[in-house]
């Protein structure tokens, strides 16, 4: 069995940590995080947002869990934003908070970390070995970050900001 994951995990259920494939693009108006997760759980994820930081928080089929932050390039309007789930991908669209190009998805010191015991991965200094070599824009990053406006899903295909 795997063992359950702390902080990630309600008790009693064991889930496994993944990576997820991403992707994003852009309009003038809107950047568009992709999550490739094979039939992810409405009920049991989550979105959470502020104008700098989107935080994934996201259940799939077989106990799955991928979780992932990441400091963005520019600024969001939390309230336009959405989510919208359907069998093979999470799509996260974030409205910018004024139109115009990002030149990456996420600021440079960023790092991508998958969802596992918080304790052990603060004593870690050393990254997962097939993340060691991944420096691309479109990559997530994990990091603490507080005051953030929580989006919870109302419905699968749309989030609300909540205070």
């Amino acid at each position: 069995a795997v063992p359950a994951l702390t902080g990630c995990s309600p008790p009693g259920q064991d889930k496994k940590a993944v990576l997820c494939r991403q992707d994003w693009h852009q309009t003038g108006s809107q950047v568009v995080v992709t999550l490739y997760a094979k039939n992810p759980l409405p009920a049991l994820s989550s979105v959470k947002a502020n104008r700098t930081v989107l935080e994934a928080h996201v259940i799939f089929e077989g106990n799955k869990i991928f979780q992932a932050e990441l400091e963005l390039w520019g600024t969001i309007d939390v309230e336009r934003s959405f989510v919208s789930m359907v069998p093979a991908k999470v799509e996260i669209t974030l409205c910018k908070a004024s139109p115009g190009s990002w030149a990456r998805l996420e600021l440079p010191q960023s790092k991508l970390q998958s969802c596992g015991d918080p304790e052990k991965e603060a004593a870690s200094t050393e990254e997962p070995r097939a993340v060691q070599d991944e420096d691309s824009d479109d990559s997530l990053s994990w990091s603490e970050e507080e005051d953030e406006e929580e989006l919870e899903m109302g419905t699968p295909d749309l989030i609300t900001p909540s205070n």
